[in-house]
């Protein structure tokens, strides 16, 4: 009999801990400490990803998990244009396509990509021929199809493109093969199985083709090869559909999502992996089955976005085949604070934070009350000397800064100045002017407070020096109040404010800059970080509800990122934590009183290893 070190070839290891590192992959170990045996083994599973900036299906795609790349489709109404990029956190907007198209094929990565054939509407040609080329920043027309066509499936790059199947006019499927030389396109032998509503995958010389949809007969499991030549049909998918979201190569691909027939209302959640022989069933299932999504990346490592399971979806999600478990990015549910509140003070870190003041009901008055967050839960702090609502908040929890507010009923506006030492408030020098709904940001030594409504909005910049408050002088580029900061006072940044505003500044210590706005436009909203690496989420949107959009800033550009469970505005005015690491505290909203209670706390995508026990059943 043979032993597991003659199959292996390694002993079976006694172990008081469980190995941190891929090396044990396969292995089986002995945990001393817990009595048992175990395994570390390959999981597969999707996690949830940021939203799509626009909800829409019948998309392009092109790219990786952490490079994808999303094109033209379906928003309602008619065909869109708009473009946006995934960088592995969330998603930021692009170039624009020339000609807004649906159904449209994608194939590339994301800085050269390809967009080829679609339809704009039912009242415009039902096919197109056009071709455009995506450098990373902006779309070019190129030389057109030899013939107009639709729901296609495509593989390659942009110097070596393919694209096949679809629809043609009028309206029929057609088995047609094109290559493209990053010049021309060019006819090639035909697909075996006439269909459209395909998906791609490979390269111009070692391509696949799967499912789709058959006119008159419905959704098609057939698989077929391409060498560079010539198509082969090959072993057949385990469950006919159209409309999938593809990645992968001709030997390691993915199908994913999609639908039985063009009418059907049901979708599938389904995951199938292709080997270069055979489909397998994934164990791994969408949370969202859609049809009519987009599709990237690998086999091991793919995405998922848009499409419809009923309506538009904006969902994006990630797939991981990998000996590591992803726990993806999102917000969760924190212990809830004390009593309903909105409009305080805030500051800390996720683990260590502190907000005081604010506006409760059912008093029509502010209150003076602090609370504590230990990561965990709620505990009271000592009072402010002077209740107040739409406070400045920056610092932390054992060394807090609260500035300005509404001392409601008189006066509204006020030039209050409080420190906070973890137990007690002391009464500090004044504000320059009276002022509420500023955004601040820095430490009880160094802050600042900017903007506001003195009224009307302002664009002053104060500056605190753990003494005296000074006007710097150096104004904001746009007045407004209902801004929020994030950073320090050399390195500041405030985004969004009323009304409704998504623009953005950068402060240096002796100027403000305007940069990249925000994708979403934030009123009244919270934040977290640092000028390079912020996040705002939350606050009122332009309809006159609340949000629960969340944006993350690089220094440069911003993306989408996970939304919060509960929109809400007002909640604590001062950044909480940083921008994977964030805390939202209270606030208000439709959903009040439950909004002024709640806290959520944001955390970063994590990896851990599969590590299993073994046992006898």
């Amino acid at each position: 009999m043979s032993t597991y070190k003659n199959l292996i070839g390694k002993d079976v290891n006694f172990l008081t801990t469980d190995p941190d590192n891929a090396q044990a992959e396969g292995q089986i170990w002995y945990n001393s400490t817990s009595n048992v045996f175990k395994d570390l083994i390959v999981s597969e599973a999707w996690s949830s990803g940021a939203n799509l900036l626009t909800a829409r299906a019948q998309v392009g795609s092109a790219g990786t998990q952490t490079a994808g790349l999303c094109f033209g489709g379906y928003p309602g109404g008619t065909a869109t244009g708009l473009t946006e990029e995934y960088g592995g956190s969330g998603w930021g907007a692009g170039g624009t396509m020339t000609t807004a198209r649906r159904e449209v094929a994608g194939l590339g990565i994301q800085t050269a990509a390809l967009a080829v054939g679609g339809f704009i509407s039912p009242s415009a040609p039902l096919q197109r021929d056009e071709t455009e080329l995506y450098n990373g920043t902006s779309w070019s027309e190129q030389n057109d199809l030899t013939t107009e066509k639709r729901t296609s499936g495509a593989a390659g790059t942009t110097s070596a493109g393919l694209l096949f199947g679809g629809l043609v006019p009028p309206n029929t499927g057609t088995n047609q093969t094109e290559e493209w030389d990053g010049t021309n396109w060019s006819e090639q032998n035909n697909l075996n199985t006439t269909r459209s509503h395909l998906s791609g995958a490979g390269t111009q010389t070692a391509a696949l083709g799967f499912g789709g949809y058959i006119p008159g007969s419905g959704g098609t499991t057939a698989t077929e090869e391409y060498d560079g030549s010539s198509w082969t049909t090959v072993n057949s998918m385990n469950t006919a559909r159209r409309s999938m979201g593809p990645a992968g190569t001709q030997t390691a691909a993915l199908g994913f999502g999609g639908s039985a027939v063009p009418a059907s209302p049901t979708t599938f959640n389904a995951t199938e992996a292709y080997d270069g022989t055979t489909w397998s069933t994934s164990p791994a299932t969408l949370a969202l089955g859609r049809r009519d999504l987009g599709g990237c990346g690998t086999q091991p490592a793919a995405l998922a976005f848009g499409g419809n399971d009923g309506s538009n979806s904006a969902s994006t999600e990630e797939y991981n085949r990998s000996i590591n478990v992803v726990t993806a990015a999102a917000w969760s549910s924190g212990g809830s604070m004390s009593a309903y509140r909105y409009g305080m003070a805030a500051g800390g870190i996720q683990t260590a934070a502190f907000v005081g003041g604010g506006y409760t009901t059912p008093a029509p008055d502010p209150v003076n009350v602090t609370e504590e967050y230990n990561g965990s839960s709620w505990s009271g702090g000592g009072n402010m000397n002077t209740a107040r609502m739409y406070i400045g908040g920056s610092g932390t929890q054992t060394a807090g800064l609260a500035s300005g507010g509404d001392q409601y009923p008189s006066p509204r506006y006020s030039v209050l100045v409080e420190e906070y030492d973890g137990s007690s408030w002391t009464v500090q020098n004044t504000l320059p002017a009276a002022n509420k709904n500023m955004g601040s940001c820095g430490t009880q030594t160094a802050s600042l407070n900017i903007g506001g409504n003195l009224p009307p909005s302002t664009n002053v910049t104060n500056s605190y020096d753990g003494t005296n408050w000074t006007n710097t002088g150096h104004n904001l580029n746009t007045a407004r109040h209902s801004l929020r900061a994030a950073g320090t006072t050399t390195a500041a940044l405030v985004n969004g404010g009323s009304p409704n505003l998504n623009t953005t500044e950068e402060y240096n210590g002796s100027s403000w800059t305007s940069v990249s706005n925000s994708l979403n436009t934030f009123d009244a909203h919270a934040s977290a970080g640092t000028q390079t690496a912020a996040a705002m989420f939350g606050g009122g949107n332009p309809t006159g509800g609340v949000s629960t959009d969340h944006n993350q800033y690089d220094g440069t550009t911003w993306v989408t990122a996970p939304s919060l469970a509960l929109g809400r505005y007002y909640a604590g005015m001062g950044p909480i934590g940083t921008s994977t690491a964030a805390l939202m505290a209270g606030g208000n909203g439709p959903s009040s009183p439950v909004a002024g209670i709640a806290t959520e706390e944001f955390n970063e995508a994590t990896t851990a290893l599969n590590i299993k026990t073994i046992t006898t059943s």
